[in-house]
């Protein structure tokens, strides 16, 4: 044991700068004192040594890579277990940016790629789920309880964008600027890029302090405050007759939590066969689109499946106010030097304004046309769709008819085959009861022979017997007279 203390090999530490990773020196230090004992002396090693541990890497422990040793195997050993208690802190603690970055130098590639993913998938079972509550919308739906129309606080609609910010600002003072306004939901802010999203209790409180915020100055720069995009907004088309807000909700309450589900309608109330649905989560407006183009969703009866597209945000509110214009840009100064007027007759502004108006009707001409061929093929589809329809349900009615002629047949069958088998057990018990009749005539046959033969015996007998005792009857006389006379011979 002596001779294993005073091993040249003891001072290892002195190779691991120039052999391992330098990023962590404070790790490779515990590595090294968990090969050797708390006294300084050496373990002795669990396994042989082996060629292969030469050519192995160490992820990020800064092990001595090259020396293939049973102390250096060790040492590995002990490094990797700290690398993997120092791992486990880290993400049940968080971890700053630097502890983050190291801890993806230390993963394998595929643990980094899922940890930059982020947790989010989705759920395998997503279809299966929407199928069984689509089960209980199968059904006839004649009566549908009215919605309740009162607005949902911090919806989507009502997250405004802050924009020209300073770096310096915080969430607590953006807090503090909107709570006049209302109650304050959410924030995100980045003070890297100068904008923040904020949500309000309300739209109407939106609205107001949208209105009056917006382009007030902060620390010299004017803010720009408007509406937020809003990603969770679908536009239904082509929806069929006799759909309505209930049932537009309920068809796509299936696919998440529906805020605001609305026909739209024209000025006499007649439904135009769009629509609009508005989301709570981005992923459930997703599923909706997806399910939707990869199949074909029908509301009601009729076979007009729902279009989704994304629904276009429009500002139809506060519109493009002046103090938006930059009016330091040339073309601001050129395009305002003259105000509204009419053209005169033959003048040059007279002759390219009446080519746009016209270039304007030749549009509105082909899109009143495209519209009245739309209108026509819509007629025709639906001609071919009632037309399909009626022989689809013939054709049904058919193949019910061809089962119920196959039904009929079968069971005549199995009643000829019944009846054949009933007249041939009837054939075979009158068969056995003859049989049984017959046998029963032969012994009585036999008996009545056998009785008269057992007479005739017993006459015979009788005849035989009497006729001995006649004969008895005469020799006896004759006897007597012998002894009286002499001897019979």
């Amino acid at each position: 044991m002596s001779e294993i203390k005073t091993e040249p090999e003891a001072p290892l530490p002195q190779r691991i700068p120039n052999q391992g990773n330098p990023g962590n020196p404070m790790q490779q230090m515990k590595g090294n004192q968990g090969a050797d004992g708390p006294d300084g002396q050496m373990k002795k090693p669990q396994r042989p040594f082996q060629q292969g541990g030469m050519n192995r890497n160490m992820r990020g422990g800064g092990g001595n890579r090259g020396f293939g040793g049973p102390k250096n195997q060790m040492n590995r050993q002990n490094r990797n277990n700290l690398q993997q208690h120092q791992q486990q802190h880290q993400r049940n603690d968080g971890g700053n940016k630097d502890q983050n970055r190291d801890g993806d130098e230390r993963m394998p590639p595929q643990q980094q790629q899922q940890q930059q993913r982020g947790p989010f998938q989705r759920p395998k079972n997503e279809d299966y789920a929407i199928q069984q509550r689509l089960k209980h919308l199968m059904g006839p739906i004649h009566d549908i309880p009215p919605l309740d129309q009162s607005e949902i606080k911090f919806c989507g609609r009502n997250r405004l964008y802050i924009g020209n910010l300073t770096n310096d600002v915080s969430e607590e003072e953006l807090r503090q600027l909107f709570a006049p306004y209302g109650e304050i939901g959410e924030v995100f802010l980045n003070p890297e890029k100068n904008f923040a999203f904020i949500k309000v209790d309300y739209h109407a409180n939106a609205e107001r302090a949208k209105r009056e915020l917006d382009g007030t100055a902060r620390k010299g720069k004017q803010m720009r405050i408007r509406f937020a995009p809003n990603g969770t907004i679908l536009k239904v088309r082509n929806i069929a007759p006799y759909v309505s807000n209930e049932l537009l909700y309920k068809a796509f309450e299936v696919f998440g939590q529906v805020e605001r589900a609305v026909v739209i309608v024209d000025d006499r109330g007649k439904p135009s066969g769009e629509g609009i649905v508005e989301f709570s989560r981005k992923s459930s407006a997703m599923t909706a689109m997806r399910l939707c183009s990869e199949r074909c969703y029908f509301l009601t009866s009729s076979l007009r499946p729902t279009v989704l597209e994304m629904m276009d945000h429009i500002d139809e509110t506060d519109g493009y106010p002046e103090k938006s214009i930059n009016k330091k840009m040339n073309d601001f100064v050129q395009a305002r030097q003259r105000g509204p007027r009419f053209a005169e007759p033959g003048s040059f502004e007279h002759e390219y304004g009446t080519r746009w108006k016209q270039l304007y009707e030749m549009f509105k001409q082909k899109q009143d046309g495209l519209k009245r061929e739309l209108a026509i093929e819509e007629e025709k589809l639906e001609a071919q769709m009632e037309f399909a329809r009626y022989e689809h349900e013939t054709e049904m009615l058919r193949e019910q008819l061809r089962m119920r002629e196959q039904d009929r047949d079968r069971q005549k069958k199995e009643w000829e085959m019944k009846e054949r088998h009933h007249e041939e057990m009837r054939t075979r018990e009158e068969a056995q009861m003859r049989q049984h009749q017959e046998d029963i005539q032969m012994r009585m046959i036999r008996q009545d022979d056998e009785l008269r033969k057992r007479q005739q015996e017993n006459t015979l007998f009788m005849q035989v017997k009497f006729s001995i005792g006649s004969a008895l009857v005469v020799i006896e006389p004759s006897c007597i007279d012998d002894d009286i006379f002499g001897p019979c011979l």
